[in-house]
């Protein structure tokens, strides 16, 4: 009986465990705080796009990064940042130059400061790319 109760413990332990690392946070996907003014035909925001790598066996992230101020610029591709929940990189703003983030990241979104921009709150979610059917 007491054999019995130690394995049930282990086995009890183990499925814990099992849950645990299953339910880990995996920061990849979109991020994006970018709307679209219906009246003027406006974008307005910022879309993140984060994607993992393997580079000397350890895993690494890049994200695909596009401000918009009335016209959507051009994606970049930077390299992040990220130890345990905080997220910092660099990228380039049309009209303020170099502009570094630092913030936290989470399963609900990307929060931070954008250099001279400012406080930015980025929901996870689809990007805006993907809402409707795509042009002819």
């Amino acid at each position: 009986m007491y054999i019995r109760s130690q394995i049930l413990v282990v086995l009890l332990v183990g499925w814990t465990v099992s849950l645990v690392a299953a339910a880990e946070f995996k920061p990849q996907g979109f991020y994006s705080n970018m709307e679209p003014s219906v009246e003027q035909g406006h974008l307005y925001g910022l879309e993140i796009f984060i994607l993992p790598y393997v580079e000397e066996e350890s895993i690494r992230y890049t994200a695909l990064v596009q401000f918009a101020d009335v016209v959507p610029a051009r994606a970049q591709l930077v390299e992040l940042g990220i130890d345990a929940d905080t997220v910092s990189f660099s990228a380039t703003h049309p009209s303020e130059g170099e502009v570094h983030f630092t913030g936290h990241i989470g399963p609900d979104g990307l929060s931070g400061t954008l250099g001279p921009l400012g406080d930015v709150t980025l929901p996870r979610g689809d990007s805006i790319w993907q809402w409707g059917p795509a042009a002819p």
